[in-house]
């Protein structure tokens, strides 16, 4: 994935959505992950040991998309790690930068000229209040996290409002705990493609317990936000029944 944002709806002819079977793993500090030979970005609590070796710092689930693998546990204040993807609200409006809240303690720098296509003389002016979807460039401790919104992957102009990242319009956001946003980024994320298949809609997702819904009407909106928290807990088939019920109630 090149990012967490994604359209869904109902597709003739697709195959129901299956319910996964792949039983989770628990993971200790200083065991060693086996990357299966496979390229793989790092995320929150797995760092090289200085050999050829990638080892865990934390104890959780260890969790794998295409092109990604951490340690999903409890935490519950997110700590910024390069390369995440996040929402955020604009808090300060400077003139080289903007301050973002992404929920860690001290706000994230945002520079004016981090969008795609941006000069000094065109670069977007945007507001304080408005909400962001960026990636994780910086993170370090020691430092102010810094952010993007330009993709290595989508070469869309901010002024087209079609790049990948950059200011989300309309919709609805919402806060969820860390550990369900980091499930929703896999592909194969069943309560996000079991609404697919009844439900046209947009969702942008943060690994900073932040995700954002856009669909046809506010009730379908509402619906799907209610079915992603809902969704925590319950195994596929839980979901599945739930999901049924909500669209049921909504109709």
């Amino acid at each position: 994935n090149t990012s967490a944002m994604a359209s869904f709806g109902p597709k003739p002819g697709k195959k129901k959505t299956k319910k996964s079977k792949d039983p989770p793993r628990s993971i200790f500090p200083g065991d060693i992950v086996d990357l299966k030979g496979k390229p793989a970005r790092l995320g929150n609590g797995v760092i090289p040991d200085g050999t050829t070796n990638i080892i865990s710092t934390r104890y959780g689930i260890l969790k794998r998309t295409q092109n990604r693998v951490w340690v999903d546990n409890y935490q519950k204040r997110y700590i910024a790690s390069a390369g995440d993807w996040v929402i955020g609200v604009i808090v300060e409006k400077h003139t080289e930068n903007f301050k973002v809240d992404i929920g860690e303690v001290h706000p994230a720098i945002l520079p004016s000229l981090s969008f795609e296509g941006a000069t000094k003389r065109n670069r977007p002016n945007l507001d304080v209040g408005t909400l962001m979807y960026c990636m994780v460039v910086m993170a370090n401790k020691h430092m102010e996290t810094e952010l993007s919104c330009i993709s290595p992957y989508v070469k869309k102009e901010w002024v087209t409002g079609q790049g990948l990242y950059g200011q989300l319009k309309d919709g609805y956001a919402f806060e969820c705990p860390l550990r369900l946003s980091r499930s929703l980024t896999n592909p194969k994320c069943f309560v996000l493609n079991c609404l697919g298949e009844l439900l046209k809609f947009e969702v942008a997702v943060g690994l900073n317990g932040k995700v954002w819904v856009n669909s046809g009407s506010e009730i379908e909106t509402i619906l799907i936000t209610n079915a992603i928290l809902n969704s925590e807990f319950m195994n596929d088939a839980q979901t599945e029944n739930m999901i049924q019920l909500l669209v049921q109630r909504a109709s």
